[in-house]
């Protein structure tokens, strides 16, 4: 796959009430071949759990594979909106068409969340945060301080690099963008929408709770929504409307 590293994708401006409609499309394109997204995602789920499961190498795997399906989930959508029966090999669609970019979205943005961590630990002396051993029974560490403005920094931080994944598989395999571009653009398209993000992510947060409910077969439907809002989103803000 060839990309253009000097590419830049402007995207729209949508109002908030967009993010409660890229769930909503989700749905109907999901609703349109249930069992096949099911079963795409109930692989894709236990790939990454045996991926995970390998001792020291797991969890940074598991990174760097996750754009490669998040992009097979988004070319999917996009094959089955135009009608396309969906197969079991869309799944492994982002290995053949853009590995190397894939895999370094995948690296680029652990390598955001690892320096973030590092800024929040330097940050906690100095907003006067100390962190104490576990005590017996618990198994975290406890913090003294001003914690409630700090826990609000780190969800704000956390935010905005989400941003910076929120749409960057899409931009690799349906803009062509390099790996720095799609986070750039995805990170800018994600400011500029920030409610709009906000709110999709809100509510699928509501939509697992309640899909955990009825002993967690809701999520047979809520992983596959979850996916392809992505691709909703991404038709929104990035895609070329017909005149």
């Amino acid at each position: 796959m060839q990309t253009d590293f000097s590419a830049r994708v402007d995207a729209r401006k949508v109002g908030y009430t967009q993010g409660w409609r890229w769930i909503v499309q989700a749905f109907y394109l999901v609703r349109q071949q249930p069992l096949t997204w099911m079963l795409l995602a109930g692989s894709y789920l236990l790939i990454h759990f045996a991926v995970a499961a390998i001792p020291l190498l797991g969890a940074p795997l598991t990174f760097f594979l996750a754009p490669i399906f998040a992009a097979a989930f988004v070319l999917a959508a996009q094959q089955a909106e135009q009608g396309v029966e969906l197969k079991m090999a869309a799944l492994f669609a982002g290995f053949r068409l853009a590995l190397r970019p894939l895999l370094n979205v995948g690296m680029l943005y652990l390598a955001l969340l690892l320096l973030a961590m590092m800024l929040l630990s330097a940050l906690m002396p100095m907003l006067g945060i100390h962190m104490a051993a576990p005590q017996a029974g618990q198994e975290l560490p406890q913090l003294s301080g001003p914690v409630a403005p700090f826990m609000l920094l780190t969800s704000a931080l956390m935010f905005l690099l989400s941003l910076c994944y929120w749409f960057a598989p899409a931009l690799v395999v349906l803009n062509g963008l390099g790996p720095w571009q799609a986070l750039r653009d995805s990170f800018r398209a994600g400011l500029a929408n920030w409610p709009a993000v906000l709110l999709s992510a809100f509510m699928l947060a509501l939509l697992l709770f309640l899909a955990l409910l009825p002993l967690g077969l809701g999520l047979l439907l809520w992983f596959p929504v979850l996916y392809v809002t992505a691709y909703t989103g991404w038709k929104d803000l990035f895609a070329v409307r017909q005149a």
